[in-house]
């Protein structure tokens, strides 16, 4: 392996959200926020150098560089050929989903999102003045899978004008088929519901899982879609926030760009963030993202398969994507209101209640495995003491 995963630094010492330490205590080990421990690709360090090293930081609209990395590296991971004229760059994630909604919605109107969901997504869409409309995961033989049924349900009787998709799925970690995405994408285009896709947990994937674009499933699909894509999540620069955004339906695009001039966009990109994200994309950090998805794949089996050795009560389910563990605590006879205290309390971990991701998440617990080996074995081990006390 020729980088580094093992040794970080000190994140309760650099304002880490998610090291942060409850008063009077440094010993609590950060499990909650999605980001990553690791250092970052050298490329990006070197890519920000760079710019710092110029010290001019004018207005600096998308460079062609970009532009070409950005359809390249779609290219070669998916096959999938983008169009310039369908890119576009936003901030950061939430903040472009907040813009489609309100841009492709009526307040009012319901937008459908899987359940359990990201607690932010549902804000945004009652900051819209929208209401969330939630189309419930059924957990069948240890996997949360589609009701499509539901779905084209839900669709049917209550007229929503977008269905909000977070593919990969936060908080189960679920991948979605080609089948499950083009039935999906079919009651939409026929019901005339607009498809805004989350895919920021897209780079890292486990065993035969394969993330599959939204505007590479049809062209039914590329009529009625808004991509959001970031690299971020895989290469734990959450620092330098950034949204990639892909609308093929010319019309779409073209109510898209003028709403985003209202938020000066088109010329006030950060630099540091669009000069890390060219080199990513140019393919400088493959090898990096596969050292980390490897090492990601090996804590995920040993904290499942030590929870389960312990005989813990406990029951986790393996992401297909991501570094985050869904895990149902219903039997561990601990009160779902207080998970997160108890955690904290009495194993000096920081997680996230299950109960932030919806009524669909009460007795589980969502933990960030992209730790360290020795925090993640410390987490297991205190996670066993806590139970067996």
């Amino acid at each position: 392996m020729v980088y580094q995963f093992d040794k970080t630094l000190d994140h309760r010492k650099n304002g880490s959200y998610r090291w942060r330490q409850p008063e009077g205590r440094e010993d609590v080990i950060g499990m909650g926020t999605a980001d990553m421990d690791y250092a970052s690709p050298p490329c990006l360090k070197d890519a920000v150098k760079q710019v710092w090293e110029e010290n001019t930081f004018n207005y600096r609209g998308i460079s062609p560089e970009y532009t070409r990395a950005v359809i390249g590296w779609y290219q070669r991971t998916y096959g999938l050929a983008l169009e310039k004229a369908w890119l576009t760059s936003a901030p950061g994630t939430i903040g472009a989903i907040r813009i489609a909604l309100e841009l492709y919605s009526e307040r009012g109107d319901y937008v459908l999102l899987q359940a359990p969901y990201f607690s932010p997504l549902k804000r945004a869409i009652e900051g819209a003045g929208c209401r969330a409309l939630l189309n419930p995961m059924v957990l069948r033989d240890g996997r949360f899978e589609l009701d499509l049924e539901e779905f084209e349900r839900q669709v049917r009787t209550y007229r929503p004008s977008i269905f909000l998709m977070v593919n990969p799925q936060n908080p189960t970690g679920r991948v979605f088929a080609r089948a499950e995405l083009e039935r999906m994408t079919e009651i939409c285009h026929e019901n005339h519901v607009v498809i805004i896709s989350d895919e920021v947990h897209s780079l890292i994937t486990f065993g035969g899982s394969r993330h599959i674009p939204v505007l590479d499933v049809s062209q039914k699909a590329r009529d009625i879609s808004v991509q959001v894509m970031s690299v971020s999540k895989g290469f734990n620069m959450m620092g330098l926030p950034h949204a990639i955004v892909a609308i093929a339906n010319r019309d779409m695009k073209a109510r898209w760009d003028t709403a985003a001039a209202s938020y000066s966009f088109s010329y006030a990109y950060n630099a540091y963030t669009m000069a890390a994200v060219t080199a990513i994309m140019s393919g400088r950090a493959e090898d990096w993202l596969r050292e980390v998805t490897a090492y990601l794949k090996e804590n995920r089996d040993l904290f499942i398969s030590g929870l389960r050795e312990k005989r813990l009560p406990l029951t986790p389910y393996a992401p297909e994507a991501g570094f985050l563990l869904w895990a149902d605590c219903r039997a561990s006879g601990l009160d779902p209101e207080r998970l997160e205290e108890e955690f904290l309390n009495r194993a000096g971990i920081s997680l996230n209640n299950g109960l932030e991701h919806g009524e669909l998440g009460r007795g589980f617990i969502r933990l960030n495995f992209a730790v360290t080996r020795e925090n993640l074995s410390m987490a297991l081990e205190r996670i066993d003491r806590m139970f067996k006390s």
